[in-house]
Formats: C-alpha cells, sequence, structure tokens
C-alpha cells in the first residue's frame, strides 16, 4: 500500500519578481496537490503586489531585513507543514509531473533523497542550453549510494532538482554554517550539505531519468556569477571542498576515533607514563 507524501516547497526569493511568478505557476500546475510557501527577506521591488493574485492558495512569508539566503530558506522550512521539502529557487521552475513523479520512490525509507535530470535554460537566447545528470545514469529507479558515491561527489546539485526530508534540510542549514567553517559563497555551503548529509544518514537515493527541472541561466544567477570571474569563482570552489571535507571527516572519522582509542591512547599513555606501564607488564608476566 503506498503512503500519503506531504511535500511542501519553499521559495526563497529576493527582488526577483520578474521571475518568481513563473516559479510559483509551476508549483500551482503540479499534478499533486501540495502546500506552496515564499518567503521574501528584505526584497523591495514588487514581489509584495505580485503575490497578491496567488492569495489563497500559496503561503508568504515577508521581512523587512534581509540576512541573506540562508536564513530566508531556514524559515520557509521551519514554516512547511509536509514531511518532505522541495526547495525551488526563485528564478527556476518544474515540469507539471515533477513531484508525483519523484515522490513515489519515497514509500522506501532508506532512500535519502529523490532527484531529476534538469534542463538549462538561457533568459537571453530563450533556448535550452544542456540537459544535467543526463550522463550519471541511464535508468530511472533506486540505487545505492555507496556504489555511485563518487558520481553523486562529482554533480553539482541545485536544490531545485531534489526532494529529502524536512528534518535532513533542518539539520543541514540550522547552525548556519559548518563547524569551523572558514568559506561559504551564497548558500553554496549549507546547499550542497543537505545532499551530502542524506548520503551519510541512508543507503539509498531515487533517479529521475527525465528532465523534470528547469533552471534558469542569466547574469545574476548565483552559480553563472560564481564563474563570471576568477574570484567569484575560487570563493565558490573553495565553500564546496569545506563541505566535502567535512562530509569525509564526518564518514571516516569513526575509524580514526577507533584507532585513536585503541592504539594511539596506549602509546600514548606509555611513553608518558614508562614506569607504570613497565610494572602493569611484568605483573601480568608474572602473573601477580
Amino acid at each position: 500500500m503506498t503512503k500519503l507524501i506531504k511535500i511542501s516547497t519553499v521559495i526563497p526569493t529576493f527582488n526577483r519578481e520578474i521571475f518568481l511568478k513563473k516559479a510559483i505557476i509551476s508549483c500551482l500546475d503540479q499534478t499533486i496537490s501540495h502546500e506552496i510557501i515564499v518567503c521574501n527577506h528584505g526584497g523591495t521591488d514588487q514581489t509584495d503586489q505580485m503575490v497578491k493574485e496567488f492569495e489563497g492558495k500559496i503561503k508568504y512569508i515577508k521581512r523587512i531585513k534581509d540576512y541573506g539566503l540562508h536564513y530566508c530558506l531556514l524559515e520557509g522550512v521551519m514554516e512547511a507543514k509536509g514531511e518532505f521539502i522541495n526547495i525551488l529557487f526563485d528564478d527556476d521552475w518544474l515540469a507539471p509531473n515533477y513531484i508525483e513523479e519523484c515522490v513515489k520512490y519515497f514509500n522506501d525509507n532508506s532512500v535519502g533523497f529523490i532527484f531529476s535530470q534538469a534542463k538549462i535554460y538561457n533568459e537571453n537566447t530563450k533556448r535550452i542550453e544542456k540537459i544535467f545528470y543526463n550522463d550519471f545514469l541511464s535508468d530511472e529507479g533506486i540505487y545505492k549510494i555507496n556504489k555511485y558515491e563518487f558520481f553523486l561527489l562529482k554533480q553539482l546539485f541545485s536544490p531545485t532538482s531534489f526532494i529529502i526530508r524536512k528534518k535532513d534540510v533542518i539539520d543541514a542549514i540550522y547552525n548556519g554554517g559548518l563547524p569551523f567553517s572558514k568559506h561559504n559563497y551564497k548558500g553554496v555551503g549549507p546547499d550542497r550539505f543537505m545532499i551530502l548529509l542524506c548520503m551519510l544518514r541512508y543507503t539509498k537515493f531515487g533517479y529521475i531519468n527525465k528532465p523534470l527541472a528547469y533552471f534558469r541561466s542569466h547574469k545574476n544567477s548565483i552559480t553563472i556569477e560564481a564563474h563570471s570571474n576568477t574570484n567569484k569563482n575560487k570563493s565558490f570552489e573553495k565553500a564546496r571542498n569545506e563541505v566535502d571535507k567535512y562530509y569525509y571527516t564526518l564518514k571516516y572519522g569513526r575509524y580514526f576515533t577507533f584507532m585513536q582509542n585503541i592504539i594511539f591512547f596506549r602509546i600514548r599513555f606509555i611513553l608518558r607514563n614508562p614506569k607504570y606501564a613497565i610494572k602493569k607488564l611484568l605483573s601480568k608476566i608474572s602473573g601477580d
């Protein structure tokens, strides 16, 4: 028996009224009814007026102060009633069957996240430039994370293309940054950690081999802007690499801890307390 999936789409927005309307409409056009939350922190354009036409169909959160994408996103997710979350950036949009195609695989509790292929739409040419994640796997379905860990780490995932559990989103972004983190580029760190955290917590992921998400390529896009000059690109890569290092620390740190407790601790103890260690050793040999 298929269980009922409750899902919320959270759209953080900032001065992108020109794109936001299409994102909202794409959510309303979904074949599955779900909660839609638009969270606007500090925006000064005409978004407040535009969203009034969707009154009663979406939840709109507005804050005067802008604390950045991270906290705008977090507030929207905390307000969500769904067990599962799709984060839709305000310049992207979804195919009508995106949610229906994705959520069917969450009936397996070992599945941590599900993502679909995505089309890249060039705002200047008004054309689809390429398709993301179409060279990843040939067939739709559920796959083991361990088997495809390298491929998953190689991908640059956008939250628009995946759905994960609310609790995993919150755990990934609640603290505002990774412990001891030094690098962040406009949400790239917490953004990526959502997927990596799921890779640590679950054994499987779901893949939809159809492009059901749309990424808009334009001059103000975070990813496009990041690659527009050398300094921004370096900041982008540092933020991403820092999260990856943290992932490996969490995954393999337990082995180091075991070695440290069982072997290194004893060696350090012997070196610092040689007389006591020798006495204990002799007592064991003599059987006392």
